[in-house]
């Protein structure tokens, strides 16, 4: 059987083992999942027979290289042979035999339906094993057979389970609402945000909730070379924001994804040493700089809370500094030295819209800043990789949030629709654009 009649409505009253284990041989359509199953059965029938009675044969091996037509052959013979053992073994009235059998079959049925699923949902098709992957994770459900077979059935459909294009329709949204709705999916969904991810095969490596959102949404897919989520031929990056449990405290902790990408960017560092000499050149004196630990820190010294980072005690202390020693203009050289060290491959005026964030007074507002350094590095980072969307979505509850133009991903920042986990410390490398962002819905 092809995978094209795996789909045929066919009704199985298999109110037996014998009635269930000829419906799955006629589902099943790999040559060597029948062959092995044929063996099997085979082998159970020679057990439950008379030493004088005929036993049944297993098909004779072609020895030469197969073709798709001796493949077919050979896969109706081993069927007939198959279902000839079937009624011996019935017959013997040995039937619960064949419950071993059932079980091998109908991971295989499950095993091919997941493969139509994903190579009718992915144009990269099955790769790294991920129709065992997702069978493997549909038959630990506790569901029945017919429930799992109707759900791989259902996304082999690929008309989806939500309309992608929603997804560049509506800024903010919970994807979980829809599959709590779809059984066997409804207990599922977040193992398949979780687990089906990393080097597939797919490009870079699928961060988690990719792969949920290629296979059950409508018009979505992966991109061809890279890590980008198509809707409707658009690229979106998938940011992940998730929920864990520390190993060491055991208390839950969220962590955001961070807007960069390989290559344009400095460090946290690069920033703080940019913006240490913008200080000095525009009056802060270096000895002021250094009772904050800037440019560097000496062990055992403890410096003042916040220091001069992006957070609210942080900014206090730098605008203290500012309104001492600086006019607005140099305060905006200070902005400018921040961005020059961050994206090293800023366009010319980029950075505009956060050095016009200066105060009169030459002072910042923590908010305000954090908000347009974010709108920045979403637009540097689609700059810089060429995508259009970024999605920030939680893994843990559903809700995600698209961040599209400039003035779309501003205003969700302002409502607090999403928001830094963090502010930014100048002394963590791992800052680079951006803290990390998580969805605020």
């Amino acid at each position: 059987m092809q995978f094209n009649e795996l789909f045929e409505q066919k009704v199985y009253e298999a109110t037996s083992a014998k009635d269930l284990v000829k419906s799955l041989l006629d589902k099943v359509s790999d040559p060597a999942v029948i062959k092995k199953a044929t063996d099997a059965i085979v082998a159970l029938a020679n057990s439950a027979v008379k030493p004088k009675e005929k036993q049944p044969q297993k098909p004779e091996v072609d020895a030469e290289e197969p073709t798709q037509e001796s493949l077919q052959e050979a896969l109706e013979s081993n069927k007939k042979v198959a279902m000839d053992a079937i009624d011996q073994i019935v017959a013997s009235g040995d039937e619960a035999k064949l419950n071993q059998v059932i079980a091998f079959l109908k991971g295989a049925e499950l095993k091919e339906l997941a493969f139509k699923a994903i190579d009718n949902n992915l144009k990269q098709g099955v790769k790294g094993n991920l129709d065992q992957k997702l069978s493997d994770i549909v038959a630990g459900t506790n569901s029945t057979f017919e429930e799992k077979e109707k759900l791989l059935q259902d996304m082999a459909s690929a008309k989806g389970f939500f309309d992608g294009s929603i997804l560049l329709k509506s800024a903010t949204g919970n994807l979980y609402q829809v599959f709590d709705k779809v059984p066997v999916l409804n207990q599922i969904y977040k193992k398949m945000a979780l687990e089906l991810r990393g080097a597939m095969g797919y490009g870079p490596d699928q961060g988690p909730g990719e792969f949920l959102l290629a296979l059950t949404g409508g018009g979505v897919d992966l991109a061809e070379k890279s890590d980008l989520v198509l809707v409707d031929g658009k690229g979106v990056e998938v940011k992940a924001d998730g929920t864990g449990v520390s190993a060491t405290t055991g208390k839950k902790s969220r962590s955001g994804g961070r807007l960069y990408s390989t290559s344009g960017y400095g460090t946290a560092s690069t920033a703080r040493l940019g913006m240490f000499k913008a200080m000095v050149n525009n009056g802060v004196p270096a000895e002021v700089m250094k009772q904050y630990g800037w440019p560097t820190r000496e062990k055992g010294v403890k410096y003042p809370a916040g220091g001069l980072n992006l957070n609210a005690q942080g900014v206090n202390n730098l605008n203290e500094l500012f309104s001492k020693y600086m006019d607005r203009a140099g305060v905006q050289e200070v902005m400018r030295a921040m961005v020059a060290g961050l994206y090293t491959d800023l366009p010319k005026g980029m950075e505009d819209d956060i050095i016009n964030s200066v105060g009169s007074d030459g002072t910042i507002d923590y908010k305000t800043v954090m908000d347009e350094l974010i709108t920045l590095a979403h637009l540097y980072y689609k700059h810089q990789e060429g995508h259009e969307y970024i999605m920030v979505f939680n893994t843990h509850t559903g809700d995600y949030v698209m961040m599209g133009d400039e003035d779309q991903t501003r205003a969700l920042l302002q409502k607090g629709m999403v928001r830094p986990n963090s502010g930014m410390d100048f002394f963590d490398d791992r800052s680079k654009g951006t803290p990390q962002l998580l969805t605020n819905i």
